[in-house]
């Protein structure tokens, strides 16, 4: 048993090890969140949130696992570090409300649908009323009690985890695409490096936007 669970450890990855952990957290989102939808048509409307809200959070490793490309392989803090924050659940949510927004919006290709700043621990509490019984102002509450009276946050969220699978599915529907990102993201990283004024730099910038991460 030891043996078995310490092969869950984490470790130092290389660009190969990297792409194919977003394409694989890519489409195990993509197939929550069409168990989320077949949930949903059926009636089941609490584990329907509680899957939508898990596709997010698996979506949002994918920026976490790509700043892997940023470490040395002997730097056992930024390691032990970046392997912690893929088990926080408000980082990964977190990803929605801050990663990349400033940058998206300063070019005027933001996400029609957005998460507000400060709402992971409500998105994870909802995640977990999908699944349990809850007490809640002097009762208690199964699942379906709570998700009756909150069905406009389901497709709230659901409206989010679309656009998000939209614009990722251009990246990583495939361990190729992938690949290929990493690639290109480290390319961006060496032309970042050059740049020698903010205009070369926003010019890097926005090439890369108006190429890779046209949302519309």
């Amino acid at each position: 048993m030891q043996k078995f669970l310490s092969g869950f450890k984490g470790q130092p990855l290389n660009k190969k090890q990297i792409a194919a952990g977003m394409h694989f957290c890519y489409i195990n989102a993509k197939s929550l969140a069409d168990e989320a939808r077949l949930l949903k048509e059926n009636g089941h409307l609490s584990r329907a949130l509680s899957l939508t809200i898990l596709a997010l959070e698996e979506l949002g490793k994918i920026p976490l696992i790509c700043n892997m490309i940023l470490y040395e392989e002997n730097d056992t803090e930024a390691w032990r570090k970046s392997w912690k924050e893929l088990q926080s659940h408000k980082l990964k949510l977190g990803v929605w409300t801050t990663y990349g927004k400033r940058l998206l919006h300063a070019l005027g290709k933001g996400y029609t649908t957005e998460l507000p700043s400060g709402i992971e621990p409500l998105a994870d509490k909802f995640k977990q009323l999908g699944f349990y019984v809850s007490f809640f102002e002097n009762q208690f509450l199964l699942p379906e009690n709570f998700s009756k009276d909150n069905q406009e946050w389901l497709e709230f969220f659901l409206s989010v985890l679309s656009e998000r699978l939209t614009s990722f599915g251009r990246f990583h529907s495939s361990l190729e695409d992938s690949e290929n990102f990493i690639d290109d993201t480290i390319q961006f990283l060496t032309n970042m490096k050059k740049a020698k004024t903010r205009d070369q730099l926003k010019e890097i910038i926005s090439d890369l936007i108006s190429q890779k991460v046209r949302i519309n």
